[in-house]
């Protein structure tokens, strides 16, 4: 659990030392309030990345040079957590002293719903890849270094396609290895969050009960290093014709289907929302279930949903530990339960009216 955020010089945040609480509290502000930019701190404190953006001195205040953002935070024993930026210098602590990227994600795991989320559901495949890596990851923080290998490899692949040149076998024998491995993990994901997924839906009285996910990776039945190279050997063909990789992890998708069609087709705005958060809530359960305990972070979490579809969605999340929502509109959340109410104006919070 979060007890403490201290925030200077990020983006339009006044200087900041706010203790939330535990359960579900909502951030309440007119747009340009800095509600997001408050989700964003505590976001890139637990990752050490932005959700809004790959450039992170985006995230200076207008006339800062600098930003800090420390956290509290309260687990299995208490952590202190600091990211900081200055110049081109990006910094981590935990507890002062440095860490391993792995060892700071663990100390405040993230579940996320934000602007970019609104495509998991209807988006490319990127953005479901993106799904399958944050539990993989949230599975077992290491994996960041095998999804980190399997980029750097086939960097190099995609560069000697381009430039056509040849000693393909040497990297395809390391995608193989890197992709038979995060295969398995993404394959062992998928298993937890249906079950999980199924449970969201018919605890929280969503009318999507028979919602199906499947895992289909672009290699097919493929899972052995052996069986991928092959795969890869007899693709390269292709590959030099068109220039770029055509097969591995980077080309999988999630299908998300009801009744045998593409849940993406048929839905409205509205039921892709509502089923994209009750499948972030399945995530949580995951990491839940593993023995972590995630922060639950949700932008603007009332947009596009009736009043009946929220409180169902809102079911799903019961239970989670602590819960941060933005919204601009207090009305939508008296018939529900809420811990608090924190009140945004210019970055700063303000006494409710």
């Amino acid at each position: 659990m979060l007890e403490r955020l201290q925030a200077n010089g990020f983006r339009n945040l006044d200087r900041l030392d706010w203790r939330p609480v535990s359960g579900a509290q909502i951030l309440l502000g007119d747009n340009g309030a800095g509600k997001t930019s408050l989700l964003e701190a505590i976001y890139l404190l637990g990752t050490t990345r932005s959700f809004r953006t790959h450039q992170i001195g985006d995230c200076l205040g207008h006339t800062s040079s600098r930003f800090d953002l420390l956290g509290e935070v309260q687990g299995d024993a208490r952590s202190r957590l600091e990211v900081s930026l200055e110049g081109h210098q990006r910094r981590r602590l935990l507890n002062g002293s440095g860490s391993s990227l792995a060892e700071h994600l663990a100390v405040l795991p993230v579940v996320a719903w934000t602007a970019r989320d609104g495509e998991l559901i209807s988006g490319p495949p990127e953005e479901r890849r993106r799904f399958l890596d944050r539990g993989v990851v949230g599975m077992k923080p290491r994996n960041l270094e095998l999804i980190g290998k399997y980029r750097r490899t086939l960097a190099q692949k995609r560069q000697l396609l381009l430039r056509r040149q040849g000693g393909l076998e040497s990297w395809n024998e390391i995608l193989a290895t890197c992709a038979a491995g995060l295969i398995q993990q993404r394959q062992d994901y998928v298993n937890l969050v249906s079950g999980e997924f199924s449970s969201v839906l018919e605890e929280s009285g969503l009318s999507y009960s028979t919602l199906h996910l499947e895992y289909r990776p672009s290699l097919g039945s493929a899972r052995e290093e052996g069986e991928i190279f092959e795969r890869l050997r007899r693709c390269e063909p292709d590959e030099r014709l068109r220039q770029r990789p055509l097969l591995g992890p980077h080309r999988d998708d999630l299908r998300i289907s009801w009744k045998d069609h593409a849940f993406k087709r048929i839905a409205s705005a509205g039921e892709r929302k509502a089923v994209g958060l009750a499948l972030l809530a399945a995530h949580g359960r995951v990491l839940r279930s593993l023995g972590h305990r995630p922060i639950y972070l949700l932008d603007d979490a009332d947009t596009e949903l009736s009043a009946a579809t929220l409180e169902k969605v809102w079911k799903a999340f019961s239970g989670c530990g602590q819960l941060i929502a933005s919204s601009n509109r207090p009305e939508v959340w008296k018939p529900l339960p809420v811990e608090a109410f924190w009140h945004l104006r210019e970055g700063t919070f303000e006494e409710p009216p």
